[in-house]
């Protein structure tokens, strides 16, 4: 049983960075906001790292992704940051727009 699970679970990992990675690009496509396309793009470094390890296995490609997740857990952390601060001035033209209005 854990001999399935371990094979299987490499092809689920895979299919999660490329789904989320799918939805990142479609969800900018329709919004124009950069952010779900900097998560598409940090979940495709992930999924290079995953095939990388597969593949190939040796010290230099180990550095290579270890540098290639820090770039993509920055790019998920700056867009989430962006995607907080769009939200917060949304909120604010909000009320101000509702203060106007009064």
């Amino acid at each position: 049983m854990a001999a399935i699970f371990f094979t299987i679970l490499p092809i689920f990992y895979f299919l999660l960075f490329s789904i989320i990675f799918a939805l990142g690009l479609w969800a900018y496509k329709e919004t124009q906001n950069k952010s779900p396309l900097l998560i598409g793009i940090a979940f495709a470094l992930f999924a290079v790292i995953f095939i990388l390890n597969e593949i190939i296995f040796s010290t230099f490609i180990m550095g290579i992704t270890i540098l290639m997740r820090i770039v993509a857990y920055l790019l998920i952390l700056y867009a989430v940051f962006n995607l907080g601060i769009s939200y917060s001035k949304k909120k604010n033209a909000e009320k101000s727009d509702t203060k106007d209005d009064k």
